[in-house]
């Protein structure tokens, strides 16, 4: 009689426990390091704008137009990093995603100009389409089924840290100046792609000799993605209506709503609202993760999300309205800014699941340029409602959660989100 296999070191059952393999692995710090150096400064774009313009309606438009060309450029980010993760394989595809950030950090570096920073920001921004058709390539291809969506989880708390440590970073560096936030990004970024590149050894590329037209790719998205598309695209248009102006809404819009202790919003303390938010995000993702790992259908977690993205422009705009102190309202509107992250690992799962192996790294490319597309030009609609002496960023904000209750119908009402009974347990 054989002896009994002795059981796992404790540190391989977690890691299987949450979908962690080497593939992953690389993965996870590649987005933890590119996110950490893409959040040592986005945060703090808008406030440097109005500093460098010297003019709040002027750092209106430069962000309105910045949120415009980053998603655009993400459209087509997102459909070129599909293709190269299709055929060079997830290494380089990740990789090179770090490409555009060099070149924006040193324009920015060298160049103090509104157009500079606009330009660089552009550039640093669009790290995380060319990497996202070869994350969920990945998971997809490397993670056993009933651990993608904790997988996923995983994922999105290495991007919600940086989102945690870089705004608390950012803030301190940029007391110095700005020059700091750039030199420590470039730093982080280097070290995050030289780990990567040597984790990701093992994963090699798999020529398709007779790859599939990107027509017949967008034919074969399921009709339940394609609801699910459109649903995203409406959510999307009311959520750009508020998030890279909630940094110029709050610190020079709410200084007027000062709270009884006398707390009053400002440029130097901006950082620690959206540092907020990624904490709240980060409690959830492991715990729900599970959930909807052993769910039946993650249709519930999903709509509460949207719902929750629909929520915070009508929170941020009415809580200080209440007669609520002030530094109340922004905890808890900044904290649904947070929860709306509930249901973001069950929908990346879904779509994963979505699309057939052998198109899943094209086919998720083009689900996410196609959104891009499709929602780029509401920031430009902002930058308008927002300058206008009838309407205002009260109003605005308010119209952007409109628009996301109206995603949010969408989905309950015409998605379908089913899944296979979960695998049984292993004893």
């Amino acid at each position: 009689m054989s002896p009994e296999a002795s059981p796992p070191p404790p540190r391989e059952s977690l890691a299987s426990w949450l979908g962690i393999n080497r593939a992953m692995l690389a993965v996870l710090v590649i987005t933890l390091g590119l996110g950490l150096t893409e959040e040592l400064w986005r945060n703090f774009i808008a406030i440097h704008l109005q500093i460098t313009t010297e003019d709040l309606n002027a750092a209106v438009g430069y962000v309105g137009v910045l949120a415009c060309l980053v998603n655009l450029c993400e459209g087509f980010g997102y459909i070129l990093g599909g293709t190269v993760a299709h055929r060079l394989g997830p290494r380089i595809a990740l990789a090179a995603s770090a490409a555009p950030m060099v070149a924006g950090f040193l324009l920015m570096l060298f160049c103090r100009q509104p157009w500079a920073i606009v330009l660089g920001a552009l550039l640093y921004s669009n790290w995380e389409p060319l990497s996202v058709p070869a994350t969920f390539d990945v998971v997809g291809s490397e993670v056993p089924k009933d651990r993608r969506t904790i997988a996923f989880a995983v994922q999105s708390i290495h991007k919600r840290l940086p989102k945690v440590l870089g705004p608390l970073i950012g803030t301190l560096a940029f007391a110095v100046g700005f020059w700091l936030n750039l030199t420590l990004a470039f730093a982080v970024l280097v070290v995050a792609v030289t780990v990567q590149w040597a984790l990701a050894s093992r994963m090699k590329p798999k020529p398709d000799p007779d790859p599939i037209p990107l027509k017949e790719v967008l034919r074969r998205i399921p009709p339940d993605l394609r609801m699910l598309l459109t649903a995203e695209i409406l959510l999307r248009w009311g959520d750009w209506f508020v998030r890279d102006f909630a940094a110029l809404y709050v610190v020079y819009h709410l200084s007027r709503f000062a709270d009884p202790s006398g707390y009053v919003p400002g440029k130097n303390t901006w950082g620690y609202w959206p540092m907020w938010t990624s904490l709240v995000a980060l409690v959830t993702y492991i715990p729900v993760g599970k959930l909807v790992d052993q769910a039946t259908s993650p249709k519930p977690y999903i709509g509460l999300t949207f719902f929750l993205f629909a929520a915070f422009p009508f929170c941020l705009v009415l809580l200080p309205r209440t007669g609520m102190p002030l530094l109340l309202a922004l905890l808890i509107a900044f904290g649904v800014n947070g929860l709306r992250e509930l249901g973001e690992p069950a929908r990346k799962s879904l779509i994963a699941a979505g699309f057939p192996k052998e198109i899943r790294a094209r086919g998720i490319g083009l689900y996410w340029g196609l959104r891009s597309f499709c929602f780029f030009p509401a920031p430009l609609v902002a930058w308008f409602l927002w300058t206008h002496p009838a309407i205002g960023p009260d109003l605005t904000f308010l119209i952007g959660g409109t628009v996301g209750l109206l995603g949010t119908a969408w989905f309950w009402l015409r998605v379908r989100c089913r899944t296979d009974a979960p695998a049984p347990a292993k004893t």
